[in-house]
């Protein structure tokens, strides 16, 4: 009966019925295509890697896309790789689509259906099932997503109260992979029998992390104890396939920004610095490198703790440490935090402006307080490199900032930044911008609501600015904008009157007399109250 209701209504709908085949089947032709597209590179790039096999599994496939992929982010390379297995594309598509939008689409109507009388009682309420749902659709979409969600966690002002409470555990709080598969790739990895041969047999499991997860161990020859990152499987092929989704993305938003105005593109490099960046965090060695430079470079001029390293632990995928007692700078009393907070800022200024290379990536699971009081800073993988001249810019753009040398700022420090073009006469953007500054920025003071709501009134002049003028956004300044609002993030978290610009005009005052001389300073202050 059913079949000859399908038959009968098929036939009085000819046209639709065809459409709807015709469309099935060109969706059909072009998944069988990607599919094959996909099978041959497999099958060739397995022959390379593992030859004389004609089953590798997949555990042979995430080797051998860990070797065909570049150690070191290259846009091309991985472009070419993926454009290549358009199947695992096209799904890793719809496992995205499937989570948000469904996600998107139900907290817009809940809201919209909520009746007025009852938002008050139930809008908290649904916004923390929905604050749920997007924790868990975060942590099931994989890293890239997780540090979408830690950089939201640390940003109060940006998002409700509900979903900053949810987020923030996503910075530790990751499913574990099993011990047995963990382990096992720490014995591959160290090129050991047993892991009782190195170590003593009480290695477990103290937090699992976006990348890796780690165990705290007991050096068997040594008695010292250790921190062990150890890196989950197939991250490499996962993180480079979801660069290459966002490098896509920028480049259809830079393709869209140039037609409709007048702003330089900058998005495609906006993500290939934070790319750079995010794929280096896959690279334990290169990060056991920085945190051997920042504890040479940094413990001299800041007081500060860094794990030391244990290179003989160490390799790609597996990192060894220091073991340090502490706990979280969020999780202490705010008489810790206010007084360790504004280390932090000048910890993050010294680096910025003095080493020429910063750690950006300072959220809540990598700012302890040790039992001595002390500052700890964990997990370099994520940092960048700033030159001499970037670096002299920057400091001088601080001290226009902070004296209120706005022409000086956009005249001058915005094109040697490389915001914008150096022939640009800047006489009709420099009113605009000073507004926008003193408004935005030095006049809204400290308070939350009171910052978010200047902020709103300016929005549209401040996109008007955008369209109209060719700026252009330095890749380098992605992390470091990221770096010092994750760190502003966590001091509102304990003192909600934090103001990072007093907090920075210590360390940015000695720097500048470092970098000008105490003359020079002198005449930046002369040249502002004079006029």
């Amino acid at each position: 009966m059913l079949v000859y209701q399908i038959q009968k209504f098929a036939y009085r709908n000819k046209k639709l019925t065809g459409s709807v085949l015709s469309a099935t089947g060109a969706c059909l032709g072009v998944w069988s295509v990607a599919e094959y597209m996909e099978w041959k590179h497999e099958s060739s790039s397995s022959a390379l890697v593992f030859p004389g096999k004609d089953n590798i599994g997949d555990v042979g496939r995430s080797c051998s896309a860990e070797r065909m992929l570049p150690r070191t982010y290259d846009a091309k390379a991985i472009q070419e790789f993926w454009l290549n297995r358009p199947k695992t594309v096209m799904r890793r598509l719809n496992d995205v689509t499937g989570e948000l939008l469904p996600w998107c689409f139900g907290l817009w109507y809940d809201i919209q259906m909520l009746p007025a009388a009852a938002q008050e009682n139930n809008r908290d309420a649904l916004l923390q099932s929905y604050a749920v749902r997007l924790r868990k659709s975060l942590t099931k979409l994989g890293p890239a997503f997780v540090k979408l969600g830690q950089q939201l966690s640390i940003r109060p002002d940006l998002i409700p109260p509900v979903f900053f409470k949810e987020l923030t555990t996503l910075c530790d709080s990751v499913e574990p992979i099993s011990d047995e598969i963990a382990l096992q790739l720490l014995q591959q990895e160290l090129d050991c029998n047993s892991l009782s041969d190195l170590f003593e047999d009480n290695v477990h499991l103290v937090a699992s992390a976006s990348l890796g997860q780690v165990y705290k161990a007991t050096i068997r020859n040594t008695s010292e104890q250790v921190a062990i990152k150890v890196q989950r499987p197939d991250m490499v092929r996962s993180i480079s396939l979801d660069l290459f989704l966002l490098r896509c993305i920028a480049k259809g938003v830079d393709q869209i920004t140039n037609l409709l105005t007048n702003q330089s593109p900058f998005h495609e490099n906006l993500v290939d610095a934070f790319a750079h960046g995010s794929y280096l965090e896959l690279d334990y060695e290169n990060e056991a490198k920085n945190q051997l430079f920042f504890r040479q470079h940094l413990m001299r001029k800041c007081n500060v703790c860094i794990p030391q390293v244990y290179s003989q632990y160490t390799t790609r995928r597996v990192l060894t440490s220091e073991w340090i007692d502490g706990i979280r700078l969020s999780d202490a009393p705010n008489e810790t935090i206010a007084r360790l907070i504004p280390l932090g800022v000048e910890l993050f200024l010294t680096q910025l402006l003095d080493l020429g290379k910063f750690h950006s990536d300072p959220h809540f699971g990598n700012l302890l307080v040790t039992s001595k009081g002390t500052l700890c800073l964990l997990d370099f993988g994520l940092c960048a490199d700033i030159d001499d001249q970037s670096r002299m810019a920057m400091t001088a753009a601080i001290v226009h900032l902070l004296s209120g040398d706005f022409e000086a700022l956009v005249s001058q420090d915005a094109k040697a930044l490389g915001f914008l073009p150096e022939d640009l006469d800047t006489n009709e953007l420099q009113p605009v911008l000073q507004k926008i500054l003193t408004q935005g920025l030095l006049e809204s003071g400290s308070n939350l609501h009171h910052r978010r709501r200047k902020f709103m009134d300016l929005s549209n002049e401040l996109n008007e600015v955008f369209f109209k003028y060719p700026f252009t956004v330095p890749p380098y300044f992605a992390l470091i904008t990221r770096g010092l609002g994750l760190l502003e993030g966590i001091a509102l978290t304990g003192d909600p009157s934090f103001d990072i610009f007093k907090a920075s005009y210590p360390y940015a005052r000695r720097r500048a007399i470092e970098v000008f001389g105490a003359r020079g300073l002198e005449r930046f202050r002369k040249k502002h109250t004079n006029k």
